[in-house]
């Protein structure tokens, strides 16, 4: 009976998680760069069962492993390139390729983005909203004395027709994890690390976004169906409490 609970309770909790995470991907299906998550499930506390009786044939036999329960161990992020989008914003850039902008925040230091929809603050420098100041490749922020300027292909930024500053395009390095610490915002581990993305891997588009790589038909059809499994677990809950209140107040009293 208690193995009952712990299965259908396990199994309310984790789609929870699941669709709480579901329901944030519909929420930024518009962000620019943002990038699809999903959860990852796997069984929690296996153990091995045996069959109980007094003939040997039966009992060499064993059942097999069982779990108590599943559980949420990490979250998945699809890092496929969304499509593209003309704009026509001097300011909007986005990368065809590997690579990510790098962005000084506040609250989590240098972090990692493909969402180039930037802007130019009060003091001429370009920023991400809500994130913070894009930085170059000498990890400074790019500072501009007007909207007219152009972005080659590399990253080199020029005004004028003179080279003024160079967007840093990063690529995580070697067994880098990348956490999400925002709506398509990512911080590398603890020990992690990123470069300069080799030239030729990427190219830098001026005047175009990359748009989300959310699959609105994909996400639609895996909140529906994680809704149904949501309430087959709560039903469960109940039927099992249901039992064990017969259990106490009727088989009880024919004791």
């Amino acid at each position: 009976m208690i193995r009952g609970f712990y299965a259908a309770a396990a199994g309310v909790f984790t789609q929870q998680k699941a669709l709480n995470v579901i329901s944030n991907n519909i929420s930024n299906a518009s962000t620019a760069g943002y990038k699809c998550q999903s959860t990852t499930e796997s069984s929690f506390g296996e153990h091995l069962l045996n069959r109980l009786s007094d003939a040997k044939s039966v009992a060499q036999n064993n059942i097999g492993p069982e779990a108590y329960m599943t559980i949420n161990n990490s979250e998945y992020t699809d890092f496929t390139q969304g499509s593209l989008e003309s704009t026509g914003r001097p300011v909007d850039m986005a990368i065809n390729g590997k690579g990510f902008f790098v962005v000084e925040s506040e609250t989590y230091g240098q972090v990692l983005t493909r969402n180039g929809q930037f802007e130019i603050d009060g003091d001429g420098d370009l920023y991400l909203p809500g994130v913070g100041k894009v930085l170059n490749d000498g990890g400074d922020t790019i500072n501009l004395e007007s909207g007219n300027f152009t972005v080659s292909p590399t990253g080199i930024i020029s005004v004028g027709g003179e080279e003024a500053d160079a967007l840093f395009v990063a690529v995580p390095g070697e067994d880098t994890v990348l956490k999400s610490v925002g709506n398509g915002v990512f911080q590398v581990d603890e020990d992690g690390e990123y470069e300069q993305a080799e030239a030729g891997t990427y190219g830098i588009l001026q005047g175009i976004l990359e748009k989300s790589n959310i699959s609105m038909a994909q996400e639609m059809s895996k909140i529906i169906a994680g809704q149904n499994h949501y309430n087959s677990c709560t039903q469960i809950i109940k039927m099992y409490d249901k039992i064990n209140e017969m259990t106490v107040n009727q088989i009880g009293r024919i004791g």
